[in-house]
């Protein structure tokens, strides 16, 4: 049963704020005596930069201070990334690709510091660039990095495996295994071979990257849109070799970020151009910069599947090529998961997965919503309904006869599905019942599915609970659009069997918020909850041993009824009680509360994973024969919740997802034209708009009660990305034959595989 009914958000100051104009963000943050600070990026994919000439722009009034890599020298540690370390906080020696930031400019404005980063000269060495993969792996092609990768791997654990620096211009190979692919695929009655790819897009968050940084001494106070503060302040302490209670991050409201506010991004150069300006500093990038900072994955997969004679899926070996751009950032990460989720949501005796990511002169890859996710299910996704047509089957009777059942693990060792795949298919195929056939027009279905909630993931929280039964919530969950905040107050007050209304959150501050590794992977719900709602019952069990003692009975007799006490038949209000033991300044009972997911080296990876995150998706398309137009006339997509705290958000969550990932199958992309990107401006970059959308799109909430959070639920964020684009392209096959296997699907690509379609026929027909 969904709990929405017992959840009113009239209440909550939070929403309010938003929707009247005072939300308080990154963006809005002015501190006394506030410089501000502009970037000048490199025009060339691969250089070296011989010299910076600073001489005319510190000349320039209201110039206070300019950065270069001759800044970083004094600095314990100037890289970061998410396991492996390679980017610069400002580019040294080298630029690597089109973008990169040579200099920083602090100086009384925003229009002076642009004025200043003009009149920088550069003298660069042009060295070759490499814009793709191949030109990256080809023989003889010029390393991007010279020196081994610092850092390391994440944690892994049975079956995994990796190799950082394996081969020239490749950063990082995961490979996981288990059973025995070889034997398997040579007892298969049929072994299909297909390749997939798959575009670079950006994140495109409304909210440019931004952040105010000032140091009072020897300390650094920070006001960032990051989503991960304490992962920012461990990296700040690393990178400037200072205490990490010497940094403190304050998170307010963030507009957007879908991965793109994860892990390091401009806040060490902020620090760094804060602390040589003697003075608090903003640093707030345009969309077009934000564009030159971070994308998707490109990705190339190439998939080798056998079936047995009735249809059972025997074994998947998958080679990925990740395209990781210039620098790591979180592309360590996106390897494991993508190698590791290549197998779906289906049932096998062997896999065998190798993914690498390869260092090109293109904008840094990262962390993007569904990360991983959505690559591996959109190869594995599309294989599937193309070996169904050629075995000449219905796809979804494949599916059904593959599909995990309940309870039954992911992979050896790892956790139990959490959520009864087959039940969510047939409430996707009931929203979509069959149209009349007709030429040109067809359906598709997928079922996406990723890991969700992190392994090895942590939180702490605090609950408090004042003289009037008031609830203020303390936790790390960063409200990034998806509502976090709301959702640690239902845990908290359900917990509590207080009103929602009771309850307020704490400004996340790392000085005074209790620590977690960020929200990010769908973990906040359960991870971060599991710690409130510990919490919550620490400070209820505090609040019922006052009681207890004040009644003279145990803790056990007493329940917790609105706000009094019940003891039999007697009710005894807790204000008066509590105040007349207190005195008129009153008490809180403060409960702590923590998750952590233990490590466990049986599991693949090194922990078990939290839960699982399906999505199911339909789509009903037309094309157009003659000009390859693909017009999508109707859009379904669910996932499982496990518990609804708020449905409506739920769906919000659900539907985000699934338009980022049906502009990403239809029309985004962020397109090089030489050395440097053709689109990488707002006015250039499409992203879907209103109209774009299919005029009958819809999404459902399945609760299936399994999830590990309070309650049964789990996280949801990400789920409407990893189905979406396989779902439209099976429709097109459908429709009219086509079969395509790279994203997005342009109508010139459509008329290509039309045309191959042609050639297929008239091959076989002689």
């Amino acid at each position: 049963m969904s709990a929405v009914a017992s959840t009113s958000h009239e209440g909550f100051a939070e929403f309010r704020k938003k929707v009247t104009g005072g939300g308080v963000y990154a963006f809005d943050i002015c501190v006394d005596r506030m410089l501000h600070g502009k970037l000048l990026r490199s025009p060339h994919a691969h250089a070296r930069i011989r010299s910076i000439d600073l001489r005319a722009a510190l000349q320039i009034p209201g110039v206070v201070s300019i950065i270069t890599g001759e800044d970083l020298r004094d600095l314990p540690d100037p890289y970061y990334g998410v396991g492996l370390r390679d980017q610069p906080v400002i580019a040294m020696d080298r630029v690597r690709y089109a973008g990169d930031v040579v200099a920083a400019v602090t100086a009384v404005d925003e229009q002076t510091a642009f004025r200043a980063t003009q009149a920088i000269m550069v003298d660069y060495e042009p060295l070759p660039a490499l814009m793709s993969v191949a030109a990256a792996l080809a023989p003889g092609a010029p390393l991007i990095f010279e020196e081994p990768t610092r850092g390391g791997s994440p944690v892994l654990g049975a079956g995994s495996g990796f190799r950082i620096d394996p081969a020239p211009n490749v950063l990082y190979e995961y490979s996981f295994a288990y059973g025995d692919a070889d034997h398997w695929l040579g007892a298969a009655d049929q072994v299909f071979t297909d390749t997939f790819d798959i575009s670079r897009i950006n994140h495109y968050h409304l909210e440019p990257y931004v952040n105010v940084a000032w140091w009072s001494g020897s300390r650094v106070e920070m006001w960032s849109c990051n989503q991960d503060p304490f992962v920012l302040r461990a990296d700040i302490s690393r990178i400037f070799g200072m205490p990490v209670n010497d940094v403190r991050i304050h998170t307010p409201l963030i507009g957007g970020g879908f991965g793109g506010k994860s892990y390091c991004k401009m806040e060490p150069l902020l620090a760094l151009m804060a602390r040589k300006a003697g003075a608090p500093v903003r640093l707030a990038l345009s969309m077009d910069e934000s564009l030159l900072t971070l994308v998707k994955h490109p990705a190339s997969l190439t998939l080798t599947t056998g079936l047995d004679a009735h249809g059972r899926l025997l074994a998947r070996r998958a080679r990925i090529d990740l395209d990781g751009g210039a620098y790591c950032d979180a592309s360590t990460l996106v390897a494991i998961k993508t190698g590791f989720r290549i197998g779906g949501p289906y049932a096998w005796k062997a896999i065998d997965s190798c993914a690498r990511v390869i260092r090109t002169t293109t904008v840094p890859s990262g962390s993007f919503r569904g990360f991983g996710g959505t690559q591996a299910s959109w190869a594995s996704e599309r294989q599937m309904d193309m070996i169904a047509r050629r075995r000449g089957e219905y796809p979804l009777a494949l599916r059904r006869r593959n599909l995990l059942k309940v309870g039954q693990p992911f992979a050896p060792n790892d956790s139990g599905m959490d959520c009864d795949l087959a039940a969510g298919l047939d409430q996707l195929v009931a929203q979509m019942p069959p149209a009349a056939r007709k030429s040109g027009r067809g359906m598709g279905f997928a079922i996406g599915i990723k890991d969700a909630g992190g392994t090895g993931n942590h939180a702490q929280a605090q609950v408090r609970l004042n003289q009037r039964g008031d609830v203020m919530v303390s936790a790390a969950a960063v409200d990034i659009g998806q509502g976090g905040p709301a959702a640690m107050c239902a845990i908290a007050t359900q917990a509590l069997g207080r009103p929602f209304g009771s309850a307020t959150y704490a400004a996340v501050d790392t000085e005074h918020t209790p620590p977690d590794n960020g929200t990010h992977v769908s973990c906040a719900t359960t991870i971060t909850g599991l710690a409130v709602e510990a919490a919550a019952l620490d400070a209820r069990a505090q609040l019922l041993a006052f009681g207890a003692a004040r009644l003279g009975c145990a803790a056990a007799d007493l329940e917790l009824e609105g706000w009094s006490l019940r003891h039999g038949a007697e009710l005894h209000p807790l204000e008066p009680m509590i105040r007349s033991y207190y005195g008129g300044v009153g008490w809180e009972f403060a409960g702590r509360g923590s998750f952590k997911e233990p490590y466990n080296p049986a599991t693949p990876m090194g922990a078990r994973n939290v839960s699982w995150m399906p999505c199911w998706s339909g789509a009903e398309v037309e094309v157009d024969g003659e000009t390859g137009q693909v017009a999508v006339l109707r859009l379904v997509v669910g996932a499982d919740a496990g518990r609804a705290l708020d449905l409506g958000a739920c769906h919000g969550q659900i539907e985000g997802a699934a338009a980022q990932a049906f502009a990403q199958a239809m029309f985004e992309e962020l397109r090089y034209q030489g050395e440097s990107p053709a689109n990488a401006t707002p006015l250039t970059y499409r992203v879907p708009r209103a109209a774009d959308m299919p005029a009958a799109f819809s999404s459902f909430v399945a609760e299936h009660g399994l999830g590990a959070g309070p309650g049964g639920l789990k996280g949801i964020g990400e789920a409407g990305m990893v189905g979406i684009a396989a779902a439209i392209a099976n429709a097109i096959e459908d429709a009219c034959g086509a079969s395509l296997t790279r994203i997005p699907f342009t109508p010139e690509r459509v008329l290509e595989a039309l045309d191959a379609q042609s050639s297929n026929i008239c091959a076989a027909s002689k």
